[in-house]
């Protein structure tokens, strides 16, 4: 696949997605299953709790926003990444500067009116506005040059400069901005009715929003291409507790709960289902402004000093006691089993070495590179949102350090105060190490830059005024990702990428952890969830009841 033009590649991947979705497809054309009962959700964060997606993040979307919207692009459900959505299929034209989407016929919006191209253009309109509190609004704004609408299946995009990596821009596996909105709805009855009384096309109906408590939606009764439900309802709860959330669903009152790794293993003995989806994140750690003049007798501003650290830490040791073994070793920074136009086997064997627990190496680096009786370092403990857990690695990730010889000043925070430091000039951070994460996504290039690009917002690498020899080379791999069209040479400039970072040792991953949720057997039966996606969003519309398909012994 790799040796194809993309465009070859896309259709591959739609291709695979369409066969792997048919049996449920043809399931629902020849009869809708019966509806019953009412599928209860606990949740730990509404987010904004918001039904418009002009105006939520991906957290929100991808878990409530999902049930009732569909997206230009989806999944590739069984696999991860991308795969066909409103959207059957795309293609793009020899110069590189226009996608066509093709709208698939037969879908509908939950008032009845028709899905067409003309919604697919107006949705990204309102994604780009400049009331959008889209995160890639700003970049959607510069990337598209113009859209046409051809005929009522038929969406042509035209972009400023070759954009490869559009049509995952628009997938749901990756970022909330080709949710599908109804045009004529919309500007029938405005923008604030919308938002009281919204309407999508997805597999759920919105009933009502209770702000601080719950978001209820009705099934639809009809044949959808992600599939009909088999509750008649779903509500999804805010419950802050996780004790309370497990709690709800031992008792029932819940069917499905979020929970964390340290509760894995009290849930599965009090006779619950665990369920852990693969590949939805990557816990790390990164060092802040290594590149700058004034950090360059810094320990940290030496790769071989970067590179002992990693190897006194022990992830195995991590992944057991902290992860309670559910997570596994990492891919390189921001890679996954499912990431597009990279060489998974080889750079897993390749980590798998590199990530090793070496304790004695580590120490002899240090003392080469002039620090044998170890060093001071500044480290800022912290969580995403979602992944509590981060905070628990980090702590054990000090620890290790301070066995080598290290001395950790450890300082946590809550993101919210930790995330306005990587703004601006980033000064409070210059010579720290943190914790970070990467989200599980098929395309890879879009997390690099943000990193390492120098024009982006964490440039790890250097910045304009500062841009030394990795980030001026970063910049130019990226500049030919963007443009390349070729499934074996992108894969090559993948390969250049990934090596510069993990050569220079500025980024490590320390774990590749999962989604995790406490299950009532009784009250839902088997399903599985969509690899590299934490939500369920995307997931409900195919949970069967616990009498149709029972959970394994």
């Amino acid at each position: 696949m790799r040796d194809r033009q993309i465009v070859s590649v896309w259709a591959l991947a739609v291709t695979i997605a369409v066969s792997l979705s048919q049996p449920l497809a043809a399931q629902t054309q020849k009869a809708t299953p019966a509806q019953k009962g009412t599928l209860v959700f606990a949740v730990e964060s509404l987010s904004a709790q918001t039904l418009d997606p002009i105006l939520e993040g991906r957290p929100g979307n991808a878990t409530y926003q999902a049930a009732m919207y569909d997206s230009l692009v989806g999944f590739d459900i069984a696999k991860g990444g991308v795969g066909p959505g409103v959207a059957e299929r795309w293609e793009l034209s020899d110069d590189g500067l226009t996608w066509t989407f093709h709208i698939r016929a037969g879908q509908k919006f939950h008032n009845g009116d028709k899905v067409t191209a003309h919604d697919a253009k107006f949705s990204l309109e309102r994604q780009m506005a400049p009331t959008s509190l889209a995160s890639a609004a700003a970049t959607l704004r510069r990337t598209i040059k113009s859209m046409e609408v051809v005929d009522d299946l038929t969406l042509r995009i035209k972009t400023d400069g070759p954009q490869i990596g559009l049509p995952a821009s628009l997938s749901r596996a990756v970022a909330p901005e080709g949710a599908i909105m109804p045009k004529a709805y919309i500007e029938k009855v405005g923008e604030e009715e919308f938002r009281k009384k919204p309407i999508g096309s997805g597999p759920w109906k919105f009933v009502r929003s209770v702000p601080g408590d719950r978001l209820e939606f009705e099934a639809i009764d009809y044949p959808h291409f992600r599939g009909t439900p088999r509750f008649k309802n779903l509500h999804i709860l805010l419950v802050p507790e996780e004790s309370t959330r497990v709690s709800m669903v031992r008792t029932g009152e819940a069917a499905i709960a979020s929970i964390g790794p340290e509760t894995m293993r009290s849930a599965a003995r009090g006779g619950l289902e665990v369920l852990s989806v693969p590949g939805t994140m990557q816990a790390l750690y990164q060092f802040w402004g290594a590149f700058r003049p004034d950090q360059k007798d810094s320990p940290i501003a030496k790769p071989r000093v970067r590179e002992a650290l990693s190897l006194a830490i022990d992830r195995q040791q991590i992944i057991e006691h902290v992860m309670n073994g559910k997570a596994s070793m990492p891919h390189p920074f921001a890679a996954f089993e499912y990431t597009e136009y990279f060489n998974a086997k080889t750079w897993k064997a390749w980590a798998d070495k590199a990530y090793r627990y070496d304790p004695v190496a580590a120490k002899k680096m240090l003392a080469e590179a002039g620090y044998p009786n170890g060093f001071e370092l500044n480290f800022a403990n912290t969580a995403l949102p979602g992944t509590q857990f981060m905070v628990d690695v980090g702590t054990a990730v000090a620890d290790m350090w301070t066995k080598i010889g290290v001395k950790v000043n450890i300082k946590t925070y809550e993101w919210g105060s930790f995330s306005p430091l990587q703004m601006g000039e980033q000064a409070q951070l210059a010579g720290v190490a943190s914790m970070y994460r990467t989200v599980g996504r098929p395309d890879m290039p879009w997390r690099y830059n943000g990193a390492f690009g120098s024009k982006s917002q964490q440039h790890l690498f250097g910045e304009k005024e500062h841009c030394g020899v990795e980030c001026q080379e970063f910049d130019k791999i990226y500049a030919a990702l963007l443009a390349e069209r070729d499934g074996e040479k992108r894969t090559e400039l993948t390969d250049r990428m990934v090596k510069l970072v993990a050569d220079t040792w500025i980024a490590i991953p320390i774990i590749e952890g999962m989604g995790y949720y406490a299950i009532n057997p009784r009250k839902v039966g088997q399903f599985a969830a969509i690899p590299g996606r934490h939500e369920l969003g995307d997931v409900f519309e195919r949970m069967p009841s616990a009498d149709e398909k029972p959970w394994k012994k």
